[in-house]
Formats: structure tokens, C-alpha cells, sequence
């Protein structure tokens, strides 16, 4: 049974996922938005569980005074809390303001039955009531693993594939779960655990509420069928996000240039962000990208035809017998050494060529 406490989106949320993107807060978004916006936000994310903590106590001392003066420091204490909660990824879009949550203060004051049933266990007010707390507390903590575990994924079983089309995910995707599937096995049978992770804090299942509801293509307006998931925590709405993306040839990938996160949609190999680089007349990480993945080509193709000119004309001299094998085999190795300066920037052409002609 679904509870809800203040009515809002820290409560209960609804997102309608179409086979390409989801709809949230009447806003279209692309599969797998917001699981990547997560992993570039959350590793700074405000904290939060002293805020809880505090609106907890707060909220308790105002059930069992129950005077103006509890009412009033329970109510600011919500409004700390959702202040902080409105700076998340999703809630920013759907949270308009702390003051539907601290509604609950007048509602209560206004109703003493309200209140004695928060406080009396075994019923449905008193139940609600715990759940909504549990949830507040456990959310920094399930953010920050999604951030970690599924960071890890995506580094050690995606980064490297040759392809980015969705049959690729799926694939990596399968050798990631046998290997939590043999690690899971492994620390049931010898009690081993895995170095890479931990299995207590990976989520495995992400319960929603399942409705069908007819919705519009944001691009061509026609009509389709949509999955109208009502979700009562923001992790496992991202899990939902990151697979369904997945599964679509959307994937989050870290901009090779900035090191943050963005989504690469539709399958295409792109390394870069669009994200504008302070300080670069508007340019953005895939404009600087490109520029200096040409930029090392060249460097590259220019060092292997220098080294080549010098190779040709040391293996001469062997030939000629005018070097002996170990001179010959000393030289090359210089060589190579100073092909590797040159293509990894540590010094320039005109003293590459120089010192190749040295040798």
C-alpha cells in the first residue's frame, strides 16, 4: 500500500516512460537524463542527515506538546530540510516550495485525532508516518550508492566496449550480472568477498506502482502507450531511468575532456560533453575534444614519419656494417624514447628532429 504524509514529491512521484523518453513534471526528457545528471550531481550533493535528524526530533517534541511554540520550530525544521531537498536531481523539478510539506503542522494542530494515531503503533497514520521518516533517512545514503555502485559499473563494464549500440549494453550488462551473481554464490558458499564491491549495498529490485496510460510523442505528437510508474524513492526511480536508457542505446559515459558525466543517446561513440569550458570564448568540451584528439593524430602520424626517416637510416649503417648490432640496437631504443616524448607533449618537434639526427 502506497503512504503519503505531505502530499509532495518526497512522498510518492509519478513518471510516464515511453519506449524513448520519460515524462516528468509535464517535461519530456530523454531515457536516461536523469540517471546521468544523478552520477555528476550527487557525488556533491548537500548533506542531509543532519537536517533529518533535527526536523525528526523537532517533529516528535511537536506531537507530544502539541503547542505553538513546538509547532513552530517543527515547521521551520521541514522548511531546512526541503530547502535542501529541492537542490536534487528530480526534486528541484517537481518540489515548487518547502510550503506544502510544512501544511502538515497547521493540518495536525487542527485535528488531535490526526496526532494520537501518528503515535500509536499499528495504524495506518502511525505506519505512514515511519515509513515517510525511514525514507527521509536512508535517502543520502542510497543516492551516494547508486553514484558508487553504479559509477563502478559503468567504468569497468562499459567504457571499454567497441560498440555503443544497445545489443552491446545488453551484453555487458549480462557479464556484470553473473559476476555479482558468482560473487553472491561465491560469499554463500566460502564466505569470500568481492574486492571490486559490495554486495550489501547493491539494489537488486526497485518496486513501483504499474499503470498503462495513453500519452504523445513529444517530437511527432502521435500517440502511444506509456508506463506510468508512481515511485516512493528517488533511487529507484534513477534505476529504472539508467536501465530503460540502457536498453533504448542511452548510456551515461564520463566526458573524456571534463571528467563529468552526460548521457550518450542513440548508440553514437561520443566521448564529449556539451558542457561550456570556463574560459574558452563558449567553447565546449566536444569542440576542445575534437580539436585535440586531430591535434595528437598529427602529432602522432608526424612522430612515426620521423622515426621511420631515422629507423631507415640507422638499419642503413647496420647493413653497411659502419655500426656494430648493440650501437644499432642502443639507437633504435633512443629512438623510440624520443618518439614517445614527442607524441606525449614532453618536447617539441624541432628538438625531436634534432636529436634524432643526433643519434
Amino acid at each position: 500500500m502506497l503512504h503519503s504524509v505531505t502530499g509532495d514529491a518526497v512522498d510518492l512521484f509519478a513518471v510516464e516512460f515511453t519506449s524513448r523518453e520519460c515524462v516528468l513534471g509535464g517535461r519530456s526528457y530523454p531515457l536516461g537524463f536523469f540517471a546521468a545528471e544523478a552520477l555528476d550531481r550527487i557525488p556533491d550533493m548537500v548533506e542531509l542527515q543532519s537536517s533529518v535528524a533535527s526536523m525528526k526530533e523537532a517533529l516528535e517534541v511537536f506531537l507530544t506538546a502539541r503547542n505553538a511554540s513546538s509547532a513552530g520550530m517543527a515547521y521551520e525544521a521541514i522548511g531546512v530540510l526541503w530547502r535542501k531537498l529541492m537542490t536534487l536531481p528530480v526534486y528541484e523539478r517537481l518540489i515548487r516550495d518547502e510550503h506544502r510539506a510544512q501544511a502538515v503542522i497547521p493540518d495536525w494542530r487542527s485535528s488531535p485525532e490526526a496526532m494520537d494515531e501518528i503515535l500509536t503503533p499499528g495504524t495506518d497514520r502511525h505506519t505512514a508516518f515511519r515509513q515517510w521518516l525511514s525514507r527521509l533517512e536512508t535517502l543520502e545514503r542510497e543516492l551516494k550508492l547508486f553514484a558508487q555502485n553504479i559509477g563502478w559499473m559503468l567504468e569497468d563494464y562499459f567504457e571499454e566496449l567497441p560498440s555503443r549500440k544497445r545489443e552491446a549494453y545488453a551484453e555487458a550488462f549480462a557479464d556484470y550480472c553473473t559476476d555479482v551473481s558468482g560473487a553472491i554464490q561465491d560469499r554463500e558458499e566460502y564466505g569470500e568477498e568481492p574486492l571490486m564491491f559490495d554486495l550489501d549495498t547493491l539494489e537488486y529490485a526497485h518496486p513501483v506502482n504499474l499503470t498503462f496510460v495513453c500519452s504523445r510523442d513529444s517530437e511527432t505528437g502521435l500517440p502511444c502507450i506509456a508506463e506510468r510508474m508512481t515511485f516512493e524513492k528517488l533511487s529507484s526511480f534513477l534505476y529504472v531511468d539508467l536501465y530503460k536508457g540502457m536498453a533504448a542505446g542511452n548510456l551515461p559515459r564520463r566526458c573524456a575532456h571534463c571528467g563529468r558525466w552526460f548521457l550518450t543517446v542513440g548508440g553514437y561513440n561520443t566521448m564529449y560533453c556539451d558542457r561550456e569550458i570556463p574560459g574558452s570564448n563558449g567553447k565546449t568540451c566536444r569542440i576542445i575534444g575534437a580539436h585535440e584528439r586531430e591535434k595528437a593524430a598529427n602529432q602522432s602520424s608526424e612522430a612515426r614519419k620521423e622515426y621511420s626517416r631515422i629507423y631507415n637510416k640507422l638499419k642503413a649503417r647496420k647493413q653497411r656494417g659502419t655500426i656494430s648490432v648493440d650501437l644499432w640496437n642502443r639507437q633504435v631504443a633512443a629512438a623510440q624514447r624520443l618518439k614517445d616524448d614527442f607524441t606525449e607533449g614532453r618536447i617539441g618537434k624541432e628538438e625531436y628532429v634534432q636529436q634524432l639526427d643526433a643519434l
